[in-house]
């Protein structure tokens, strides 16, 4: 069952929350510099400002309305799993590893990733399951609901996606990389973000984001191969299966499509 916006969403200043995003995520960009350490590397190829993803929950918290206005966001956040949603939290938890799985194997000898040793990977999951809570608390459990309502799936995905790949432009600079990585990544980054409306639409809540996007990080941090380009093209074609599947699925007419 498609995922339904309530009607009190339709309110939610997106662009007010887009700005506070960004203005909370510049004092991380500044501060990113004056902490980093190369010699003190906790997670992967990964700048201090990466910790500017609080900024989302941050953001929404101060828009939410008082109290009860942020008690009524986190309930609305993650709704009680349904058996007939249970191939949705598969697919949540299984498709973003392999993308990257696919990535590598057709990257080949291409640009590395950042190689974790497979011990670490319990700590990583915890870890990218609360910076991806946090993220998704803000652009699913606040923003995706009334641009799915207003836009659909498709278009609310590329304009969550803009928002949030401008977002990360500045740690990827602070990570070295070149402009072609810069633009490839954000490419993936605004597929990634209708894969994750989609997975939103379908009845998830911000619980399929959270763990496609914290599978994302785990799996991106052990690969050793990643290129950007490919990976754009492996998730704009799950972006494509998934909105086919869900179109299928829903009923005709359904929100989110």
């Amino acid at each position: 069952m498609a995922a339904r916006p309530s009607a009190g969403e339709a309110n939610r200043p997106i662009g007010l929350f887009a700005a506070l995003v960004f203005a909370f995520g510049a004092v991380f960009y500044v501060l990113g510099p004056l902490l980093d350490d190369p010699s003190r590397t906790v997670l992967p190829r990964l700048p201090a400002s990466a910790l500017m993803f609080v900024c989302p929950a941050v953001a929404a918290a101060v828009l939410a309305g008082g109290r009860e206005g942020v008690r009524a966001w986190l309930r609305g956040a993650w709704p009680r799993p349904r058996a007939a949603g249970t191939p949705w939290y598969v697919v949540s938890v299984a498709l973003m590893p392999l993308v990257v799985a696919v990535t590598a194997m057709a990257a080949g000898t291409g640009p590395s990733g950042a190689m974790i040793a497979w011990g670490a990977v319990p700590g990583l999951i915890a870890i990218f399951l609360i910076s991806a809570a946090a993220e998704e608390l803000g652009w699913s459990a606040y923003a995706t609901g009334p641009l799915l309502r207003r836009l659909g799936a498709l278009r609310a995905g590329a304009v969550l996606g803009v928002i949030w790949a401008a977002w990360h432009v500045v740690p990827y600079i602070q990570q070295g990389h070149g402009p072609g990585w810069v633009v490839g990544q954000c490419v993936f980054t605004i597929g990634f973000r209708i894969v994750l409306v989609h997975l939103y639409a379908a009845g998830t809540g911000a619980t399929g984001p959270t763990l496609a996007h914290a599978a994302y990080n785990v799996s991106w941090s052990v690969s050793p191969v990643y290129d950007p380009a490919i990976a754009a093209a492996c998730v704009l074609a799950a972006a494509i299966a998934i909105g086919t599947a869900r179109s299928l699925i829903a009923p005709a007419g359904g929100p989110g499509l």
